[in-house]
């Protein structure tokens, strides 16, 4: 599914009309989720079962949302990720009250009427480029699509199989690493969405991740992190936030982690605040205008006011819990992407003033 979207922005301003040059984003604060996904404990049989010791061993993760806003939908949808040395596995059910109203049909490889039934979709963005990403969707039957963004000529060696039960249907996946022209290293960061086309009862479609204007959507992604005992994600916030991305970032992982990453993260976070004002700093000293010079600095000032708290609440703790570090993330993140906004009106109120 893919609907287009697009803005544009124009500022009248004293008669006249501005245009702000440069890449406009859409905003939003929508999650920015990450799942953890361990290797593989042991071996996967692909028969839509489950049932493994991997699969049980492998964070299970819901939360689906209506494709366009923010609500979560009615059956849910549950999945879990691992990988080996050879494949990225996808364990997935689906929810379904109506279960005897599901009759999966048999489609061609990447017939279109895949997603006329009951279909999950599965986008990849191996590189997290944002941009280079595939899409594989397979049907209650077990049927296939597979394209790299939307060109069906592409083709890779996944498999897929389909499992009906009472009270839902299941689905296990494996992606060849080879097709995706990545290696599975630990720490890598892929860009990942698990979406629903949901038939029975009228059309539903959800998503794990928000998207905004369909599910092409590869800068509203999730993130899935390949993990190990012990990994940390110190150092990786700032490939997280790409796409400026200024949702709390929300884990999702099995055992939790060590006493101080999130306080190394909300460090990390702040440091990032500090280096953004430092080059703001610089800005100033170089401003010839005593009034902008003025107006700058009180911006500055404004925000290292603001984030005292945060640093001290940084520098009395021992460790912070899940919630704590987000909250701090998510305005640190806010305090940052606003500062090019309020350093424009600084200027722009200064010399008015002096006219």
């Amino acid at each position: 599914m893919n609907v287009p979207h697009y803005c544009r922005h124009l500022l009248p301003l004293l008669g006249c009309t501005i245009v702000l040059g440069g890449v406009v984003r859409a905003g939003d604060t929508f999650e920015n989720r990450v799942y953890i996904a361990e290797k593989a404990s042991g071996p996967i049989t692909l028969d839509g079962k489950l049932d493994e010791a991997a699969w049980r061993a492998a964070p299970a993760a819901a939360g689906f949302t209506f494709w366009d806003r923010p609500e979560k939908v009615s059956p849910q949808t549950f999945f879990r990720v691992t990988f080996d040395d050879r494949n990225l596995y996808f364990g997935i059910r689906c929810d379904e009250p109506r279960m005897k109203d599901v009759h999966p049909v048999a489609q061609a490889r990447d017939a279109h009427a895949v997603f006329s039934g009951e279909t999950i979709e599965i986008f990849i963005d191996p590189k997290h480029s944002h941009s280079d990403y595939y899409q594989l969707a397979v049907n209650a039957a077990g049927s296939v699509y597979d394209s790299r963004g939307q060109d069906t000529a592409w083709n890779c060696g996944m498999r897929a199989v389909a499992h009906m039960g009472k009270e839902a249907w299941f689905l296990e996946v494996a992606v060849p690493w080879k097709d995706l022209g990545v290696r599975p290293s630990p720490g890598r960061i892929i860009g990942f969405n698990i979406c629903r086309d949901r038939q029975v009862g009228g059309k539903q479609w959800s998503n794990w991740s928000q998207t905004q204007g369909g599910f092409h959507d590869p800068i509203r992604f999730a993130h899935l992190v390949l993990g190990q005992k012990g990994l940390q994600l110190k150092g990786l916030t700032r490939e997280l936030r790409k796409g400026d991305r200024a949702g709390p970032i929300v884990l999702f992982t099995r055992e939790g982690f060590g006493k101080t990453t999130y306080l190394a993260l909300a460090r990390a976070s702040i440091r990032q605040l500090d280096g953004r004002l430092a080059e703001l700093e610089k800005e100033v000293k170089q401003e010839q205008s005593p009034a902008v010079r003025a107006a700058l600095r009180t911006v500055l000032a404004g925000i290292r006011q603001k984030a005292a708290a945060f640093r001290k609440l940084v520098r009395t703790r021992d460790r912070l819990d899940a919630k704590t570090w987000t909250d701090l993330d998510q305005q640190i993140t806010r305090w940052i992407q606003g500062l090019d906004q309020a350093v424009w009106e600084a200027r722009l109120k200064a010399l008015v003033s002096e006219i």
